[in-house]
């Protein structure tokens, strides 16, 4: 008798179950929150336990998306890119399912770091990390990979504003021919403005170049490989160890009583404010000055290379910024970004096309073949490491193919990597981040 008074009130309980999860997908799909459902079966009313956020619970979501993003990132080594994984859980979760409140980035309290002082020590940091014997020693690189900045750009001013819109074509400037910092001045100057709409687009731009980047990028690199095996490799060989490098460094290097995380910040923040006052002084946009005094002050030695990353400040840093750039998607519908999908591709697809153009042109006249220059002018949509991983796997499967040994395949590698590097540093640190300093006013000024 026990016994089946017990099996039907499982049968009942699971009844009842059954009915929660199928009134919980028909409200779903009717647009009613998610959130107003998922609640603890035992409660008899559901606003007797109301979902609340604290900051450090909004902070825990957000580092878990970027997690996951840094996951799937290094699977697919950078071909999908971290933000763009965040971008898609931001969407599904917030504005579709509604589990995540629409002001998630604020709570965090991430979103207050950048406009205060998170970007001048981001770009300073960043500038701080530009070697000038790098960028003297590939001065062709140099060359080529601002042409391939301006084909964009020229390509953009015209067939790019005639199909998409003169608003559309300014704010993929930064992001399509960089990444993250100069993504970061857009988004965060949108978000002032009030344009979220605009925020989420300059954001998808920065996430989808690497789709269309990088395999233009493995074509011409695997191109490039072949032609260099059969015409350029007996050649190479005599390396540059007297060349005379460049230093005007006034400074030892930081004693290591001096060595502290607290003194690398107080550096690269009054280089920071410096910076800023230059900006307030002359009308010249903060993104510029914060990256070219990053670049100057680290020559001089006033400022170590990489300053806030040895200050260990940097992952924070980086996840605001992170945060900055996609809160917009948090209150997107998935509608809507579809809706953005077109003219994103469009753009890049577009902006590649100048590219390549440029490239072709400009190396042609630098005695470069067509193939290396494409593949260094098309770095600007790749960025770091996709372009390390790129120039590594082309010379590692061309060896194999080609059956070569250990020392020639060392010869192909040392002539793509340092090109691809250099690239990337020069559209991606410096001219990307120029662009949206010099755009931002334009657009929302």
């Amino acid at each position: 008798m026990l016994q089946q008074v017990k099996k039907r009130a499982i049968r009942s309980e699971n009844k009842h179950l059954h009915k929660w999860l199928f009134l919980l997908f028909r409200k779903s799909a009717c647009g009613v929150p998610v959130s107003d459902y998922i609640r603890p079966l035992w409660c008899k009313e559901r606003e007797e336990i109301p979902m609340t956020w604290s900051p450090i619970l909004a902070f825990a979501i957000i580092a878990l998306a970027f997690g996951i993003g840094d996951v799937i990132a290094a699977k697919t080594r950078g071909v999908i890119s971290s933000v763009l994984v965040a971008i898609l859980l931001f969407l599904i979760f917030g504005s579709t399912l509604k589990v995540l409140p629409a002001d998630l980035m604020e709570q965090s309290g991430l979103m207050s770091l950048i406009p205060t002082f998170g970007m001048a020590l981001i770009l300073v940091n960043v500038g701080s990390m530009l070697d000038l014997n790098d960028l003297k020693r590939e001065w062709k690189t140099v060359i080529i990979s601002l042409a391939g900045v301006a084909g964009l750009v020229t390509i953009y001013l015209t067939a790019g504003t005639l199909i998409f819109g003169k608003e559309y074509a300014l704010s993929a400037m930064g992001p399509a021919s960089g990444g993250m910092a100069a993504t970061m001045i857009l988004t965060a100057a949108a978000n002032e403005a009030g344009r979220a709409d605009l925020a989420g687009f300059v954001a998808s731009v920065m996430a989808l170049q690497v789709l269309i980047g990088l395999p233009i990028a493995s074509f011409c690199l695997r191109k490039e490989a072949n032609r260099f095996l059969v015409n350029d490799a007996k050649q190479v060989g005599k390396m540059l160890s007297d060349e005379k490098k460049l230093s005007i460094r006034i400074l030892p290097p930081t004693p290591k009583t001096l060595d502290t995380p607290n003194i690398h910040l107080a550096r690269a923040a009054f280089v920071g404010f410096i910076a800023y006052t230059v900006t307030t002084l002359t009308g010249i946009s903060s993104g510029i000055t914060y990256l070219v005094g990053g670049i100057l002050f680290a020559a001089l030695g006033i400022i170590e290379p990489g300053a806030v990353r040895k200050a260990g400040g940097e992952g924070l840093l980086m996840l605001a910024t992170y945060c900055s750039v996609t809160s917009s998607f948090v209150s997107m519908t998935l509608k809507q970004f579809g809706g953005m999908l077109p003219v994103v591709i469009g753009l890049l697809v577009l902006g590649a096309v100048g590219v390549v153009i440029f490239s072709i042109i400009i190396g042609k006249l630098l005695k470069w073949s067509p193939w290396l220059s494409i593949a260094v002018g098309i770095g600007c949509m790749l960025g770091y490491p996709v372009n390390y991983a790129a120039a590594t796997e082309v010379s590692s499967g061309v060896a194999s193919a080609n059956g070569i040994d250990e020392e020639e395949e060392k010869k192909l590698l040392n002539h793509l990597l340092p090109k691809m590097i250099v690239s990337c540093v020069v559209s991606v640190s410096i001219a990307s981040v120029v662009l949206a300093g010099l755009v931002t006013p334009i657009l929302l000024g």
